[in-house]
């Protein structure tokens, strides 16, 4: 049963690529925030200028420290960017996700709607009333 709640998951994350576009995303982020380290002199480490992407990309900013050169601003503007981007497919793969999920249960439903009509001779009074309540409230 497990496996087939976690096989909509899987579809979405493989047809869209998110691991492979998620390990793009962090090499970009550290790479970035190792030139900065590089050619910025206000940070003094290399965890330095990681947080310092860190506080970009997440938009908190406490404004500890901030880019100087024009390099640096421009990677900072790129990265900014970039992260942007990255939050809205990592959105659109999550309501992807439900999406499918959602469809997945009314299928189910619908299928077990289906098996019962055509079971209609063979049902008792209750589960004819069930159906026609289910028809009503579709009907609404």
């Amino acid at each position: 049963m497990k496996k087939q709640r976690s096989k909509p998951l899987r579809i979405v994350l493989k047809q869209t690529h998110f691991f492979e576009t998620l390990a793009i995303y962090l090499l970009v982020f550290f790479l970035f925030a190792f030139v900065i380290y590089r050619h910025e002199t206000v940070f003094e480490s290399y965890g330095s200028a990681l947080w310092y992407c860190f506080e970009l990309v997440t938009t908190i900013g406490f404004g500890e420290v901030v880019a100087v050169t024009r390099l640096g601003r421009l990677l900072s503007i790129l990265l900014s960017v970039y992260s942007i981007g990255m939050i809205a497919i990592i959105t659109s793969t999550v309501v992807t996700y439900h999406q499918i999920k959602i469809k997945t249960q009314e299928n189910e439903a619908l299928i077990l709607f289906m098996d019962k009509l055509e079971r209609l001779p063979e049902l008792s009074k209750e589960e004819l009333k069930e159906i026609s309540e289910k028809i009503k409230q579709l009907r609404s």
